[in-house]
């Protein structure tokens, strides 16, 4: 037969635990990683922006610059047609978070976005091929008929705007050749003497109209009849652009001019994040506040006249800054403390009303019994000397017997001697019920033995 081995039983290395108090601690701790995760935004932020070149692509990286050293990374998408950002924006399958849109007042009024601040004001340029000018220069968007116009592709946000003031001034493709090209196209063809006229909307400082205004093959017209196109469309507002801003040697443009401009929006799409939110608005803060060819320094970035939806968190960057959480703590943690300190706040008062409500409860109980032990010695008194409880301090004893019942059941013995004295009708019934108190005084756990 085989021997038989005793088989000892291994040494058990980790404490028993009951298993429902191993559930509800996991339970509890994946709430909270789940309370933590669920506030935190998504780290990639996709800006709509324009063409290559184009203001609103060179803001878009300089907000890129800004932003990605905060633990984002920024993408920034060109776009011809800068019309359709605020559609975009509105359609959650672009997954667009910010773009740029124009206060038109004629626009996409039903786009679900919200309007982060004016930015900028963007002139409307004319440059007028040098060689038509010898014999038809324009002085007013009706001088536009009969010629070649170029201007960006057909749904961006200049053309757009352009199509309104040219259909206004009885120009349009009955009387007037218009193409509408991507940019670099349109200006290399413009320069190529392919069109007789560029039509733009771009900032002031843009680089692409700096070079044309310096070129000596165009000119840069000052469109006339800015008086009466700003009250028929008041999306629009003039501006005047200072002498010789584009070179001061060569005194380009010669004079001050005055230009139509549009102002210039940052939109977000609905729910953006918090903690995103902040960091969007401090990038254009710092790149918006500075003085431009057309505004004082300070001017932008503003709360915004576009036709988006108001944010109270915008309204509040505008009136005070950045909240501190956002401007100081680690991301992370300041979306937990934006999301849940309100929450534990309110809690914490709720908590500390009922501590007070407490407090005041045994205060209040507190004070019946003393009134309790201040009728009973009164009445001890009375009865010593031999003289019958008065109406009066009966009923006062038999209010507190009543109320102190209420309050509180462990003081049974006192209130079975506020009851016998209450109900005592004479001398004799006053001083057996003095026996009976001094009795219970004389017993272990007696109702003053601890007096």
């Amino acid at each position: 037969m085989r021997p038989i081995v005793a088989i000892t039983p291994m040494p058990r290395i980790l404490p028993r635990m009951k298993i429902p108090h191993a559930l509800v601690t996991v339970a509890l701790l994946g709430l909270l990683l789940y309370a933590v995760w669920r506030v935190q935004p998504s780290r990639h932020i996709r800006i709509a922006a324009g063409p290559v070149g184009g203001t609103f692509y060179e803001a878009a990286e300089r907000y890129k610059r800004l932003i990605e050293p905060m633990g984002y990374r920024v993408t920034v998408v060109a776009l011809d047609d800068t019309d359709e950002i605020g559609a975009k924006l509105s359609d959650e399958r672009q997954r667009f978070d910010i773009g740029f849109v124009a206060d038109d007042r004629q626009g996409q009024r039903d786009a679900d976005w919200t309007s982060l601040g004016d930015i900028q004001l963007q002139s409307i340029f004319i440059f007028e091929n040098r060689r038509a000018a010898t014999t038809k220069p324009i002085r007013s968007f009706v001088d536009l008929q009969g010629m070649t116009v170029v201007m960006p592709p057909l749904h961006s946000l200049t053309s757009r705007t352009l199509l309104h003031i040219l259909a206004a001034s009885g120009v349009g493709p009955a009387n007037a050749r218009i193409s509408f090209l991507p940019m670099n196209e349109a200006l290399a063809r413009l320069k190529r003497g392919e069109f007789d006229v560029g039509l733009f909307i771009l900032g002031a400082d843009s680089a692409l109209m700096a070079g044309l205004a310096k070129d000596p093959d165009f000119v840069m017209v000052e469109i006339g009849q800015r008086d009466a196109i700003v009250s028929r469309m008041p999306y629009l507002t003039k501006a005047t652009l200072p002498a010789g801003i584009y070179d001061l040697k060569g005194n380009v443009p010669p004079r001050d001019m005055g230009v139509l401009a549009l102002t210039i929006s940052v939109a977000a799409r609905p729910r953006l994040p918090p903690a995103t939110t902040y960091a969007v608005l401090a990038a254009m803060r710092e790149v918006h506040r500075a003085s431009g060819y057309l505004n004082a320094p300070g001017t932008f970035p503003r709360p915004s006249g576009a036709s988006g939806d108001a944010d109270e968190r915008v309204d509040r960057f505008y009136r005070s800054g950045e909240p501190w959480i956002f401007a100081h703590l680690p991301l992370a943690l300041a979306c937990v403390v934006d999301a849940y300190l309100a929450p534990i706040l309110a809690l914490l008062f709720v908590t500390n009303a009922f501590k007070v409500v407490s407090e005041f409860q045994q205060i209040r109980l507190f004070a019946k019994v003393s009134a309790a032990r201040t009728a009973l010695w009164w009445a001890r008194r009375r009865a010593k000397r031999g003289h019958a409880l008065t109406a009066h301090l009966r009923k006062v004893m038999a209010g507190l017997a009543g109320s102190i019942a209420r309050e509180d059941r462990t003081v049974r013995d006192l209130l079975d001697e506020l009851r016998r004295l209450s109900h005592a009708q004479h001398g004799s019934g006053a001083r057996a019920a003095l026996d009976h108190i001094e009795t219970l005084d004389g017993q272990p756990g007696g109702p003053h033995e601890n007096r």
